[in-house]
C-alpha cells in the first residue's frame, strides 16, 4: 500500500485534535473490537447522561478503557443532578473512587450560578482535568453570545483545561439551531477570547464535524461523537472523504 500525502494528525496523548465519544450504553465486547481497529483515534469516552449511575459493571468498564489508554468522563447531566440534590461532596468522592482523571462541569440542565460554577471548577481543577461546558440544552434558556463568551473565559481562568461548547446528541440545541446549523457568530466571538485548541466543539452530526474540520483543520477538538463514527471521523480529519479533501491546517493547530 502506498503512502498518501494527507494532513498530519496529532498523536496520543493529545492536547489538540481530541475525539470524545458519547457512550450511552456500549458493551465491553464492542469496545474491545472497536479499540483494536481504532484505539489510537479515541481520546476520551463520555459515559453519557446518567448511564454511569445505573451501569452494573461501571468499575470494570472504566478499568478496561483506562487500560487501553482511553480516558473516561461522566456525563454532565449526572454531575448536575448531584449538585441539584446538594451532594457535590458525594460526586467528588464518586469520581475519585472510580480513579477518573477527567470531570465535566456543566449547567445545561440545571441553572448553576456562574460564581458557583467557577468555584466548583477551581475545586475540581486541583485534582482533575476539568472540561467545563458552556451552553444550555433548552433553547428558551440559552444565554446571549456575550454572556456565553464571558462564562467561557471565566471558567478557563478558573482552571478548566478545556471549554466545551454545548451541542446535544440530537445535533440541535446549544450552539446549533433546530436544523443542526452552527451559530457562526458565537464561534467567531468565542475564538476571539479562547484559543481553538482550548475549545471542544460538540459535533454529533457528520455535517457539523465536517464544518469544524473545514474551518479549523484536522486537529480541532470534537465531542459527542457517536461510537459507530470513530473511523469515519478520522477519515474526515485526514481528507479521505470528499467533503474534506481540500482540508488544510490553519495556523495555531499544529500536527
Amino acid at each position: 500500500m502506498g503512502t498518501l500525502d494527507i494532513p498530519i494528525r496529532s498523536q496520543k496523548p493529545r492536547t489538540e485534535g481530541l475525539t470524545l465519544i458519547n457512550d450511552r450504553g456500549v458493551g465491553l465486547g464492542a469496545w474491545e473490537d472497536a479499540l483494536q481497529m481504532s484505539g489510537e483515534y479515541v481520546d476520551v469516552v463520555k459515559l453519557g447522561i446518567g448511564t454511569a449511575y445505573v451501569m452494573k459493571n461501571l468499575e470494570e468498564k472504566v478499568g478496561f478503557l483506562h487500560s487501553r489508554d482511553v480516558q473516561v468522563v461522566l456525563g454532565g447531566t449526572l454531575f448536575e443532578t448531584f449538585w441539584a440534590q446538594g451532594q457535590l461532596d458525594a460526586y467528588y468522592q464518586f469520581v475519585k473512587d472510580l480513579g477518573l482523571q477527567y470531570v465535566e462541569i456543566s449547567s445545561g440542565s440545571y441553572p448553576i450560578p456562574l460564581d458557583d460554577k467557577v468555584a466548583i471548577v477551581e475545586r475540581f481543577a486541583k485534582e482533575f482535568h476539568v472540561m467545563a461546558e458552556v451552553g444550555n440544552k433548552d433553547d428558551d434558556k440559552q444565554a446571549g453570545i456575550a454572556e456565553q463568551v464571558a462564562e467561557a473565559h471565566a471558567l478557563r481562568q478558573a482552571g478548566a483545561n478545556k471549554v466545551i461548547l454545548e451541542g446535544r446528541a440530537s445535533g440541535t440545541g446549544g450552539m446549533y439551531d433546530q436544523d443542526g446549523n452552527v451559530d457562526d457568530a458565537l464561534i467567531d466571538a468565542m475564538t476571539q477570547v479562547l484559543a481553538v485548541s482550548d475549545i471542544i466543539f460538540e459535533a454529533p452530526l457528520e455535517q457539523q464535524q465536517i464544518a469544524f474540520i473545514r474551518r479549523f483543520g484536522p486537529n480541532v477538538n470534537l465531542g459527542n461523537v457517536l461510537f459507530e463514527d470513530i473511523l469515519m471521523l478520522e477519515t474526515e480529519r485526514v481528507g479521505l472523504r470528499f467533503d474534506t479533501l481540500a482540508t488544510s491546517r490553519p495556523e495555531g493547530l499544529s500536527g
